[in-house]
């Protein structure tokens, strides 16, 4: 047996009486062929969810008509916010799980910055005098997240040389490593990790007519992860620096000086697609 209802503004009401009536049947609301027990068919018209403030996320706050428990499946559409971890609310809809209320909503929050200024690094030294802990600006230097909960924070940087020290006397090649230390500064928490990179001077006078090959900014990448748990609606703000190591071998032991002309200075610049980035994304409550 089918009942057909084309007149959607009594749909509910008639459903429920007809429901009284057919215990094995199906219902169509617009709809001549209901594919299930209850089938509603509107271009036009969405079905409405009862409006509830939840107490909690364990809480029922709807009752069952019959005087016991509300059943597995109980829809609502919550319009209260609380931040409570894993039992955060928001206006939504959510379903009882037969413990607690469940979003029904897809949880994705992300956010990638990307690194803006270029930086020409320096080592902290007294002789050349380039300030250490050298800022590596983002696009935007802090994140609101919008649940609470765990969160994935993925960190990328890189790191060239500068110029290294001409060979002399009967030196054909100088190859020097340089290295400095990243700090990120993030929930109250700084991670700290170094990075390193090789330039190389190959100076090929007596062997190739008097060409000079001279490599930097080889850069070198690295990525770190961390975990923090977050709260929705806080603002996170975030740094980033750098702190060149002294670094012989290298013009200026690393460092930039104008007579004569030296530049040891690192690079940590933004190049087609390379640059420093983080990015950010919910992972669960």
């Amino acid at each position: 047996m089918k009942a057909v209802i084309k007149n959607k503004h009594l749909a509910f009401g008639l459903f429920l009486f007809f429901a009284s009536y057919i215990s094995w049947g199906q219902v169509g609301i617009g709809q001549s062929s209901p594919k299930g027990i209850l089938d509603i068919n509107s271009s036009t018209m969405g079905v409405i969810f009862p409006v509830v403030a939840l107490v909690n996320a364990n809480t029922q706050t709807v009752v069952n008509p019959n005087g016991v428990n509300i059943v597995a499946g109980t829809t609502v559409y919550n319009t209260t916010t609380t931040s409570a971890g894993a039992d955060s609310l928001y206006p939504g809809i959510f379903f009882w799980t037969g413990s607690k209320w469940q979003s029904q909503r897809e949880r994705k929050d992300n956010k990638l910055f990307l690194q803006d200024t270029d930086v020409r690094t320096g080592s902290d030294d007294a002789t050349y005098g380039t300030s250490g802990d050298q800022s590596i600006n983002f696009d935007s230097n802090s994140f609101t997240p919008i649940y609470s909960g765990k969160y994935a924070v993925h960190l990328t940087v890189h790191y060239g040389g500068g110029n290294v020290n001409a060979p002399t006397g009967s030196q054909y090649v100088n190859m020097a490593k340089q290295e400095g230390v990243f700090e990120f500064t993030f929930n109250g928490t700084t991670h700290s990790f170094s990075l390193s990179t090789y330039s190389a001077y190959n100076n090929d006078s007596a062997f190739n007519g008097g060409s000079v090959r001279l490599s930097t900014n080889i850069f070198n990448q690295i990525s770190e992860d961390y975990e923090e748990t977050l709260t929705a609606g806080t603002n996170y703000p975030f740094t980033l620096t750098f702190n060149q190591a002294t670094a012989p071998g290298f013009e200026a032991d690393g460092d930039e000086i104008v007579a004569p002309p030296e530049d040891g200075r690192g690079y940590i610049t933004i190049s087609d697609s390379v640059r420093c980035y983080i990015e950010i994304n919910y992972v669960y409550q």
